[in-house]
Protein backbone atom coordinates (compact mmCIF):
# COMPACT_ATOMS: atom_id res chain seq x y z
CA UNK A 1 0.00 0.00 0.00
CA UNK A 2 1.31 3.86 -0.60
CA UNK A 3 0.86 6.63 1.63
CA UNK A 4 -2.70 7.15 1.04
CA UNK A 5 -3.51 4.24 1.49
CA UNK A 6 -2.37 3.50 5.15
CA UNK A 7 -3.72 7.03 5.79
CA UNK A 8 -7.06 5.86 4.84
CA UNK A 9 -7.02 2.64 6.36
CA UNK A 10 -5.91 4.45 10.11
CA UNK A 11 -9.06 6.86 9.59
CA UNK A 12 -11.47 4.04 8.90
CA UNK A 13 -10.11 2.33 11.69
CA UNK A 14 -10.35 5.79 14.33
CA UNK A 15 -13.57 6.34 12.68
CA UNK A 16 -14.99 2.99 13.65
CA UNK A 17 -13.27 3.21 17.07
CA UNK A 18 -14.67 6.90 17.37
CA UNK A 19 -18.52 6.09 16.32
CA UNK A 20 -18.96 2.54 15.60
CA UNK A 21 -21.95 0.78 17.16
CA UNK A 22 -22.05 -2.04 19.02
CA UNK A 23 -24.68 -4.27 20.30
CA UNK A 24 -23.32 -7.10 23.09
CA UNK A 25 -25.53 -8.25 25.86
CA UNK A 26 -28.62 -6.41 25.16
CA UNK A 27 -26.65 -3.18 25.21
CA UNK A 28 -25.92 -0.71 22.63
CA UNK A 29 -22.27 0.94 22.60
CA UNK A 30 -21.93 4.18 20.26
CA UNK A 31 -17.74 3.75 20.53
CA UNK A 32 -14.65 5.41 22.25
CA UNK A 33 -16.23 7.52 25.59
CA UNK A 34 -13.53 9.81 24.62
CA UNK A 35 -11.40 9.20 21.82
CA UNK A 36 -10.53 13.21 21.51
CA UNK A 37 -9.56 14.23 25.08
CA UNK A 38 -6.25 14.85 25.02
CA UNK A 39 -6.01 15.94 21.70
CA UNK A 40 -8.05 17.11 19.05
CA UNK A 41 -9.10 15.55 15.38
CA UNK A 42 -6.79 17.90 13.68
CA UNK A 43 -3.82 17.48 15.88
CA UNK A 44 -4.43 13.18 15.50
CA UNK A 45 -4.29 14.35 11.41
CA UNK A 46 -1.12 16.56 12.05
CA UNK A 47 0.68 13.97 13.80
CA UNK A 48 -0.24 11.19 12.20
CA UNK A 49 1.49 12.95 9.17
CA UNK A 50 4.34 13.87 10.79
CA UNK A 51 5.29 10.51 12.28
CA UNK A 52 4.87 8.24 8.84
CA UNK A 53 8.42 7.78 7.31
CA UNK A 54 9.02 8.57 4.00
CA UNK A 55 8.77 5.21 1.59
CA UNK A 56 7.65 3.99 -1.63
CA UNK A 57 5.40 0.90 0.24
CA UNK A 58 3.93 0.15 3.24
CA UNK A 59 2.83 -2.98 5.05
CA UNK A 60 1.52 -4.32 7.62
CA UNK A 61 4.45 -4.05 10.45
CA UNK A 62 4.19 -0.50 9.37
CA UNK A 63 0.44 -0.12 9.73
CA UNK A 64 0.59 -1.84 13.51
CA UNK A 65 3.38 0.58 14.24
CA UNK A 66 1.54 3.55 13.04
CA UNK A 67 -2.04 2.60 14.95
CA UNK A 68 -0.39 1.98 18.10
CA UNK A 69 1.49 4.69 18.44
CA UNK A 70 -1.58 6.74 17.41
CA UNK A 71 -3.47 5.48 20.01
CA UNK A 72 -0.81 5.99 22.58
CA UNK A 73 -0.40 9.81 21.40
CA UNK A 74 -4.14 9.91 21.90
CA UNK A 75 -4.80 8.11 24.62
CA UNK A 76 -1.87 7.92 27.22
CA UNK A 77 -1.80 7.06 30.30
CA UNK A 78 -5.78 6.69 30.05
CA UNK A 79 -6.02 3.80 28.40
CA UNK A 80 -3.75 0.05 27.71
CA UNK A 81 -6.81 -1.68 26.47
CA UNK A 82 -7.09 0.14 23.03
CA UNK A 83 -4.93 -1.32 20.87
CA UNK A 84 -3.90 -3.25 17.52
CA UNK A 85 -2.93 -7.08 17.47
CA UNK A 86 -1.20 -9.39 14.86
CA UNK A 87 -3.49 -11.98 14.71
CA UNK A 88 -0.98 -14.57 13.44
CA UNK A 89 1.30 -14.77 16.86
CA UNK A 90 4.58 -15.93 16.81
CA UNK A 91 6.57 -15.92 19.92
CA UNK A 92 10.94 -16.42 20.16
CA UNK A 93 11.21 -19.89 22.69
CA UNK A 94 12.45 -17.20 25.62
CA UNK A 95 11.06 -15.37 28.80
CA UNK A 96 12.56 -12.34 29.32
CA UNK A 97 11.98 -10.33 32.49
CA UNK A 98 13.23 -6.24 33.15
CA UNK A 99 15.11 -6.65 36.11
CA UNK A 100 17.25 -2.98 37.59
CA UNK A 101 16.00 -1.51 34.04
CA UNK A 102 17.55 -4.35 32.00
CA UNK A 103 16.02 -7.54 30.14
CA UNK A 104 16.75 -10.90 31.08
CA UNK A 105 16.52 -14.82 29.86
CA UNK A 106 15.18 -15.71 32.84
CA UNK A 107 14.07 -18.76 31.44
CA UNK A 108 14.18 -20.88 27.41
CA UNK A 109 14.03 -24.04 26.16
CA UNK A 110 16.18 -26.53 26.70
CA UNK A 111 18.68 -26.40 23.78
CA UNK A 112 18.84 -23.13 24.89
CA UNK A 113 19.84 -22.89 28.71
CA UNK A 114 23.42 -21.95 27.68
CA UNK A 115 21.88 -18.57 27.70
CA UNK A 116 19.87 -18.83 30.85
CA UNK A 117 20.58 -15.84 33.10
CA UNK A 118 22.20 -14.07 30.42
CA UNK A 119 21.59 -10.09 30.11
CA UNK A 120 20.23 -9.06 26.48
CA UNK A 121 22.66 -6.09 24.62
CA UNK A 122 21.34 -6.18 21.20
CA UNK A 123 19.03 -7.19 18.74
CA UNK A 124 20.22 -7.47 15.09
CA UNK A 125 22.98 -4.92 15.54
CA UNK A 126 20.42 -2.25 17.26
CA UNK A 127 21.31 -1.51 20.75
CA UNK A 128 18.51 -2.60 22.95
CA UNK A 129 17.92 0.37 24.74
CA UNK A 130 16.71 1.66 20.82
CA UNK A 131 14.72 -1.28 20.96
CA UNK A 132 13.11 -0.53 24.13
CA UNK A 133 12.79 3.47 23.25
CA UNK A 134 10.65 2.17 19.87
CA UNK A 135 8.74 -0.40 21.68
CA UNK A 136 7.60 2.64 24.72
CA UNK A 137 6.03 5.02 21.92
CA UNK A 138 3.62 2.12 21.11
CA UNK A 139 2.76 1.37 24.64
CA UNK A 140 0.07 3.10 26.42
CA UNK A 141 1.06 2.60 30.33
CA UNK A 142 -0.20 4.64 33.97
CA UNK A 143 3.04 3.28 35.65
CA UNK A 144 6.47 1.90 35.22
CA UNK A 145 5.98 -1.29 35.95
CA UNK A 146 3.01 -1.76 33.49
CA UNK A 147 5.82 -0.49 30.75
CA UNK A 148 8.44 -3.36 31.89
CA UNK A 149 6.12 -6.05 31.95
CA UNK A 150 4.57 -4.99 28.34
CA UNK A 151 8.18 -4.55 26.95
CA UNK A 152 8.78 -8.26 28.27
CA UNK A 153 6.46 -9.34 26.45
CA UNK A 154 6.79 -7.67 23.51
CA UNK A 155 10.45 -8.15 23.27
CA UNK A 156 9.80 -12.38 22.55
CA UNK A 157 6.67 -11.00 20.15
CA UNK A 158 8.48 -11.75 16.82
CA UNK A 159 6.04 -9.27 14.37
CA UNK A 160 6.27 -6.81 16.86
CA UNK A 161 10.09 -6.83 16.77
CA UNK A 162 9.21 -7.05 13.02
CA UNK A 163 7.38 -3.41 12.73
CA UNK A 164 10.01 -1.55 14.60
CA UNK A 165 11.64 1.35 12.64
CA UNK A 166 14.80 0.36 13.60
CA UNK A 167 15.38 -3.37 12.61
CA UNK A 168 14.78 -4.91 9.28
CA UNK A 169 13.83 -8.78 10.10
CA UNK A 170 13.58 -11.43 7.51
CA UNK A 171 13.85 -14.88 8.45
CA UNK A 172 15.40 -14.79 11.17
CA UNK A 173 16.36 -12.70 14.57
CA UNK A 174 20.16 -12.43 16.23
CA UNK A 175 20.06 -11.51 19.65
CA UNK A 176 23.20 -10.74 21.72
CA UNK A 177 23.79 -10.80 25.32
CA UNK A 178 26.59 -10.28 27.43
CA UNK A 179 28.09 -13.80 27.16
CA UNK A 180 26.21 -15.07 23.83
CA UNK A 181 25.19 -14.38 20.44
CA UNK A 182 21.81 -16.70 19.33
CA UNK A 183 20.35 -16.87 15.79
CA UNK A 184 16.60 -18.16 15.44
CA UNK A 185 15.22 -18.90 12.29
CA UNK A 186 12.05 -17.57 11.94
CA UNK A 187 10.60 -20.46 9.56
CA UNK A 188 11.71 -23.11 12.16
CA UNK A 189 11.05 -21.44 15.80
CA UNK A 190 10.62 -23.69 18.82
CA UNK A 191 7.51 -22.80 21.05
CA UNK A 192 8.50 -22.21 24.33
CA UNK A 193 6.89 -23.94 27.47
CA UNK A 194 6.92 -21.95 30.81
CA UNK A 195 7.18 -24.64 32.43
CA UNK A 196 6.06 -22.66 35.56
CA UNK A 197 2.52 -21.66 34.60
CA UNK A 198 -0.30 -23.94 36.03
CA UNK A 199 -3.71 -24.49 34.12
CA UNK A 200 -6.66 -21.78 35.20
CA UNK A 201 -8.48 -23.41 37.99
CA UNK A 202 -5.76 -25.83 39.48
CA UNK A 203 -6.05 -26.34 42.68
CA UNK A 204 -3.59 -27.81 45.06
CA UNK A 205 -3.86 -28.81 49.01
CA UNK A 206 -1.13 -27.99 51.44
CA UNK A 207 -2.11 -29.60 55.26
CA UNK A 208 -5.44 -27.17 55.73
CA UNK A 209 -4.83 -25.26 52.70
CA UNK A 210 -6.60 -24.44 49.11
CA UNK A 211 -3.76 -22.85 46.42
CA UNK A 212 -6.48 -21.61 43.62
CA UNK A 213 -4.81 -20.76 40.33
CA UNK A 214 -7.37 -18.37 38.42
CA UNK A 215 -5.09 -17.13 35.93
CA UNK A 216 -8.19 -15.67 33.26
CA UNK A 217 -11.63 -14.39 33.63
CA UNK A 218 -12.78 -17.03 31.78
CA UNK A 219 -14.78 -20.35 31.68
CA UNK A 220 -17.90 -20.09 34.08
CA UNK A 221 -18.58 -23.55 34.31
CA UNK A 222 -15.20 -24.44 35.39
CA UNK A 223 -15.24 -21.87 38.15
CA UNK A 224 -18.31 -23.04 39.15
CA UNK A 225 -17.27 -26.51 39.66
CA UNK A 226 -14.13 -25.54 41.81
CA UNK A 227 -16.25 -23.80 44.18
CA UNK A 228 -18.27 -26.78 44.60
CA UNK A 229 -15.38 -28.90 45.33
CA UNK A 230 -14.16 -26.57 47.98
CA UNK A 231 -16.86 -26.61 49.57
CA UNK A 232 -17.33 -30.37 49.94
CA UNK A 233 -13.69 -30.11 51.32
CA UNK A 234 -14.12 -29.86 55.07
CA UNK A 235 -10.73 -30.34 56.46
CA UNK A 236 -9.52 -27.16 54.20
CA UNK A 237 -10.32 -23.65 56.48
CA UNK A 238 -7.65 -21.38 54.51
CA UNK A 239 -6.73 -20.39 51.03
CA UNK A 240 -4.16 -18.77 48.93
CA UNK A 241 -5.82 -16.92 45.49
CA UNK A 242 -2.82 -17.10 43.10
CA UNK A 243 -4.35 -13.94 40.83
CA UNK A 244 -1.07 -13.38 38.92
CA UNK A 245 -0.83 -12.89 35.69
CA UNK A 246 -4.62 -13.18 34.94
CA UNK A 247 -4.92 -10.39 31.86
CA UNK A 248 -8.79 -10.44 32.57
CA UNK A 249 -11.61 -11.62 30.43
CA UNK A 250 -15.19 -11.97 31.61
CA UNK A 251 -15.75 -9.92 35.02
CA UNK A 252 -19.11 -11.45 36.62
CA UNK A 253 -17.16 -15.00 36.92
CA UNK A 254 -15.26 -13.09 39.88
CA UNK A 255 -18.32 -12.91 41.60
CA UNK A 256 -18.17 -17.16 42.54
CA UNK A 257 -14.73 -17.19 44.04
CA UNK A 258 -15.71 -13.50 46.17
CA UNK A 259 -18.74 -14.93 47.56
CA UNK A 260 -17.13 -18.35 48.74
CA UNK A 261 -14.29 -16.54 49.98
CA UNK A 262 -16.53 -14.11 52.42
CA UNK A 263 -15.46 -14.95 55.75
CA UNK A 264 -12.64 -17.43 55.36
CA UNK A 265 -9.16 -16.46 55.57
CA UNK A 266 -7.61 -16.43 52.32
CA UNK A 267 -4.02 -14.53 50.86
CA UNK A 268 -4.20 -13.04 47.49
CA UNK A 269 -0.99 -13.27 45.24
CA UNK A 270 -1.28 -10.11 42.63
CA UNK A 271 1.81 -8.90 40.21
CA UNK A 272 2.30 -6.40 38.14
CA UNK A 273 -0.40 -8.33 35.17
CA UNK A 274 -3.37 -8.58 36.93
CA UNK A 275 -5.23 -6.33 34.39
CA UNK A 276 -8.97 -5.53 33.37
CA UNK A 277 -10.71 -8.01 35.01
CA UNK A 278 -8.84 -9.65 37.57
CA UNK A 279 -7.92 -5.60 38.58
CA UNK A 280 -11.88 -5.86 39.56
CA UNK A 281 -11.23 -9.72 41.45
CA UNK A 282 -8.74 -8.18 43.13
CA UNK A 283 -10.46 -5.30 44.59
CA UNK A 284 -13.63 -7.73 45.53
CA UNK A 285 -11.15 -10.30 47.72
CA UNK A 286 -9.65 -7.36 49.35
CA UNK A 287 -12.98 -5.64 50.22
CA UNK A 288 -13.65 -9.35 51.69
CA UNK A 289 -10.67 -8.95 54.12
CA UNK A 290 -8.09 -11.36 51.90
CA UNK A 291 -4.57 -9.76 52.22
CA UNK A 292 -2.48 -9.14 49.15
CA UNK A 293 0.96 -10.05 48.69
CA UNK A 294 3.49 -9.67 45.86
CA UNK A 295 3.24 -6.70 43.37
CA UNK A 296 1.10 -3.98 42.75
CA UNK A 297 -0.97 -3.88 39.11
CA UNK A 298 0.06 -2.30 36.60
CA UNK A 299 -2.36 -0.39 35.84
CA UNK A 300 -4.55 2.42 37.62
CA UNK A 301 -7.87 1.22 38.66
CA UNK A 302 -9.58 3.99 37.28
CA UNK A 303 -9.42 3.19 33.38
CA UNK A 304 -10.93 3.12 29.85
CA UNK A 305 -11.50 -0.72 29.28
CA UNK A 306 -14.25 -3.20 27.84
CA UNK A 307 -12.86 -3.92 25.07
CA UNK A 308 -16.61 -4.34 22.72
CA UNK A 309 -15.54 -2.09 19.77
CA UNK A 310 -13.63 -4.61 17.59
CA UNK A 311 -12.64 -4.30 14.09
CA UNK A 312 -10.39 -6.93 11.62
CA UNK A 313 -8.38 -5.47 8.80
CA UNK A 314 -8.48 -8.94 7.13
CA UNK A 315 -5.54 -8.69 4.54
CA UNK A 316 -3.30 -7.34 7.16
CA UNK A 317 -4.33 -9.84 9.61
CA UNK A 318 -4.45 -7.27 12.29
CA UNK A 319 -7.76 -7.43 14.99
CA UNK A 320 -8.30 -4.04 16.82
CA UNK A 321 -9.70 -3.73 20.06
CA UNK A 322 -11.36 -0.47 21.63
CA UNK A 323 -12.69 0.75 24.94
CA UNK A 324 -15.95 1.16 24.84
CA UNK A 325 -16.28 1.95 28.73
CA UNK A 326 -14.64 3.89 31.50
CA UNK A 327 -14.28 2.68 34.67
CA UNK A 328 -14.49 4.52 37.76
CA UNK A 329 -13.84 3.45 41.46
CA UNK A 330 -14.88 6.53 43.95
CA UNK A 331 -13.08 6.60 47.35
CA UNK A 332 -15.04 3.90 48.76
CA UNK A 333 -13.88 1.46 45.73
CA UNK A 334 -17.30 1.58 44.25
CA UNK A 335 -17.42 1.00 40.45
CA UNK A 336 -19.08 3.06 38.09
CA UNK A 337 -19.05 1.91 34.21
CA UNK A 338 -19.03 5.09 32.35
CA UNK A 339 -20.32 5.02 28.52
CA UNK A 340 -19.58 7.57 25.98
CA UNK A 341 -23.47 9.64 26.23
CA UNK A 342 -22.52 10.32 29.76
CA UNK A 343 -18.97 10.78 29.90
CA UNK A 344 -18.50 14.25 29.31
CA UNK A 345 -20.90 15.05 32.21
CA UNK A 346 -19.14 12.70 34.73
CA UNK A 347 -16.22 14.57 33.97
CA UNK A 348 -17.75 17.74 35.49
CA UNK A 349 -19.44 15.57 38.21
CA UNK A 350 -16.35 13.77 39.58
CA UNK A 351 -13.44 16.48 40.53
CA UNK A 352 -11.07 13.43 40.74
CA UNK A 353 -12.94 11.39 37.69
CA UNK A 354 -9.46 11.13 35.39
CA UNK A 355 -6.79 11.00 38.11
CA UNK A 356 -4.86 7.48 38.28
CA UNK A 357 -5.80 5.26 41.30
CA UNK A 358 -3.41 2.91 42.08
CA UNK A 359 -3.93 -0.62 44.19
CA UNK A 360 -1.45 -0.87 46.47
CA UNK A 361 -0.66 -4.82 48.35
CA UNK A 362 -0.14 -5.52 51.84
CA UNK A 363 2.56 -7.10 51.70
CA UNK A 364 5.36 -6.13 48.64
CA UNK A 365 7.36 -9.36 47.27
CA UNK A 366 8.97 -9.07 44.30
CA UNK A 367 10.35 -12.30 42.55
CA UNK A 368 14.47 -11.85 41.96
CA UNK A 369 16.68 -12.94 38.81
CA UNK A 370 17.71 -16.02 41.58
CA UNK A 371 14.22 -16.85 42.10
CA UNK A 372 13.63 -16.81 38.24
CA UNK A 373 16.76 -18.86 37.83
CA UNK A 374 16.34 -21.55 40.50
CA UNK A 375 12.77 -21.79 39.75
CA UNK A 376 11.85 -20.43 43.26
CA UNK A 377 8.70 -19.00 43.77
CA UNK A 378 9.16 -16.53 46.94
CA UNK A 379 5.78 -15.10 46.89
CA UNK A 380 4.12 -18.30 47.13
CA UNK A 381 6.22 -19.49 49.95
CA UNK A 382 5.89 -16.64 52.14
CA UNK A 383 1.79 -17.02 51.74
CA UNK A 384 2.03 -20.90 52.64
CA UNK A 385 4.06 -20.32 55.65
CA UNK A 386 2.78 -17.47 56.57
CA UNK A 387 -0.94 -18.66 56.82
CA UNK A 388 0.49 -22.22 58.50
CA UNK A 389 1.59 -19.99 61.01
CA UNK A 390 -1.42 -18.09 61.48
CA UNK A 391 0.66 -14.79 61.36
CA UNK A 392 -0.46 -11.19 60.91
CA UNK A 393 0.67 -9.62 57.25
CA UNK A 394 2.32 -6.86 57.88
Amino acid sequence: MNRKDLINIIDETTTFLVNGVVKRNNRRFNGHPCFYLIHSKQEFDNKLKEIIADKLEYNRFDLYYYLNYMFKYMLHPYDSHTQAYFIDQKFLPLKIRIIDGRPYIVDCNQNLNYVKGDEIKKIGDVDINTIISELEKIICYSSESYLKITLEEYLTNVNILKSLPSLTITDSIDISTNNNDIQFNLNHLDIYIDKSKKENYNLKIIDDIAVITYSSCRDEEKMKALIHKLDNMHDINKYIVDLRGNRGGDSSINKHLIEFLYGKKSITLCDERVFSSARMCLIGLKNIGSKIIGTSPGTSINCFGNCVMQKEIHDMNLRIYGSATYWYYDENLECYGIYKEDFRNALKKYPNFLKPVFFQVDKKIELTLDDYYNQNDSVMNFAINALKESRKIK
